[in-house]
């Protein structure tokens, strides 16, 4: 039995006339004939009853359709796989803004030497931006803030969480607040602020602060993290920041009655380059974290 011989099948079967099922088959009619008739004499079984206008099935030839179908799908998926075998794997990374570049950096360094075949794009962005980029199809994951509107709401529906952390106050080392063991809100009346205007929880500190009665003076507005720890360190102000940043020149001191935290994770929906969004998060869930 050939593939050929298939097709010609197929194509008379689906028809139930040879002529037009030769013209399908892009071969002559007599060919086709040929070919079914060699079919059938190689199975041993009749698989056409012809008469003058067209041809029927028998049973055995009903039987060898459906297989016949199976057969000829499964080579084209085949051939379709191997077609793209040797392409380069592409998948789309969102990163929110706020996540230390230090982390970000070792994940894709790691991830891309691990596997030199996929061509991984990753795209800085707030979690608002995040959201439009999901929602147009821009990128495929997002390593972002997971919360309840991303979980249940968003053009994601998937989550694996990495870690959590909460937010503490940055200064110089040498600022005179760092002796303390915690930081009041009221600690801060008068100190020269940092303000990170990309802060996801903005609009939340900006509430405590308003509850403690707290007015900031603001010395330097930015949508940069690593020049608001720049700023920290020169000594330029405080700021509030995630966890798990560092820098060589800051210390960071927590904040009493503000017990907000972040959780960081990948979110996602099904599609198809499944296969390599499981394997990035496999792996980022054995990467170090804070």
């Amino acid at each position: 039995m050939e593939l050929q011989q298939l097709r010609c099948f197929l194509a008379a079967a689906e028809l139930e006339n040879f002529t037009r099922g030769a013209k399908r088959a892009f071969v002559s009619q007599p060919a086709l004939s040929a070919s079914i008739s060699k079919l059938e004499a190689e199975m041993g079984v009749k698989l056409f009853t012809r008469n003058k206008r067209n041809v029927v099935l028998t049973p055995a030839g009903r039987m060898l359709l459906k297989r016949a179908k199976n057969i000829m799908h499964e080579c084209a998926r085949a051939k379709d796989e191997l077609k793209h075998h040797d392409m380069q794997r592409v998948l789309r990374l969102g990163v929110i803004n706020t996540l230390s570049i230090t982390h970000v950096a070792r994940l894709i360094e790691q991830y891309r030497r691990q596997h030199p075949h996929l061509r991984l794009n990753v795209f800085d962005a707030s979690e608002a931006e995040m959201e439009q980029l999901a929602q147009a199809g821009r990128i495929d994951m997002a390593l972002t803030v997971l919360s309840a509107a991303t979980d249940n709401g968003g053009a994601f529906n998937q989550s694996q969480a990495l870690f959590s952390e909460s937010y503490h106050l940055a200064m110089a080392a040498d600022h005179h607040l760092s002796q303390l063991p915690s930081v009041s809100l009221t600690d801060l009346q008068h100190e020269p602020f940092i303000a990170r205007s990309h802060c996801e929880y903005r609009r939340v500190f900006q509430a405590l602060l308003k509850d403690s009665d707290v007015r900031l003076t603001v010395a330097y507005v930015t949508n940069q993290d690593d020049r608001a720890l720049r700023l920290v360190e020169e000594g330029v102000g405080v700021a509030f920041m995630p966890e798990h940043y560092t820098s060589p020149g800051i210390v960071k001191r927590p904040l009493l009655n503000a017990a907000e935290q972040r959780t960081i994770g990948f979110t996602w929906a099904a599609g198809n380059n499944q296969d390599e969004v499981d394997q990035l998060v496999a792996f980022a869930c054995t990467a170090r974290w804070p």
